[in-house]
């Protein structure tokens, strides 16, 4: 028998070990049970919106994603807790989730499967967030506030009772425009006189274009290469 097998037999009794086992591993979990069902007198007085039906299943060996016999054997472990709907496995994040048809069986699996040796890991149990179901008029995206579908491009078509106005005349500074054209080129004009803590501002007007000289620079050409 080969060595690798030998390991896969100790590795499979290991597990069948630790199911028959499983009410003595339960018993240190008492604990925590009490404390979930202190407030009821047993878990099937809780209502099916106290707690999700769903558990999330963490630190999963990557073993387990490969081999069909310990898929089984693990939904067989969780089945021992009530019927299962389906079993949903997320080989990237090493995680699974179990989908219980009711929230008690849900509660009994986290509460007594936490922290629980499975294979080469030790398993971590999660309530998963409950689904929210979704109304038919609620499965597309609805159309955004009136007052912000104008910033979408295109618009779509304006709201009843839109009417379009003319756009009004620009304003026009008119002692603004002559004050800058009485600004004599090429002679500083006071703005704002001088005090004695602030400095004045003085104005320095440029001359006409026609006496700037600009120079146009060329892009020198690449010599072809040699053939």
């Amino acid at each position: 028998m080969m060595v690798d097998e030998q390991k896969e037999l100790e590795d499979r009794e290991i597990i069948i070990n630790e199911v028959d086992g499983l009410p003595s591993l339960l018993d240190e979990k008492n604990d925590l049970y009490k404390a979930v069902t202190s407030e009821h007198s047993s878990l099937d007085d809780l209502n099916d919106e106290d707690l999700p039906t769903s558990l999330i299943v963490t630190n999963i060996d990557p073993a387990i994603f490969k081999d069909d016999d310990l898929k089984k054997e693990m939904e067989m472990l969780f089945s021992r807790f009530g019927e299962i709907i389906s079993v949903q496995y997320f080989r990237s994040f090493k995680r699974l989730r179990v989908n219980y048809g009711t929230s008690v069986s849900a509660a009994t699996a986290r509460i007594q499967m936490h922290q629980i040796r499975f294979y080469d890991t030790i398993i971590n149990c999660y309530f998963a967030q409950p689904v929210t179901p979704i109304d038919a008029a609620d499965q597309h995206l609805q159309l955004p506030a009136p007052v912000k579908q104008f910033l979408i491009s295109p618009p779509p078509s304006p709201p009843e009772g839109w009417v379009p106005r003319a756009e009004g005349e620009p304003l026009i500074n008119y002692d603004l425009l002559a004050a800058i054209a009485s600004l004599t080129p090429g002679q500083p004009h006071e703005i704002h006189a001088a005090t004695d803590t602030l400095p004045g501002i003085v104005l320095h007007v440029a001359e006409g274009h026609e006496n700037i000289k600009t120079s146009v620079s060329t892009i020198p050409h690449t010599r072809l290469p040699e053939k």
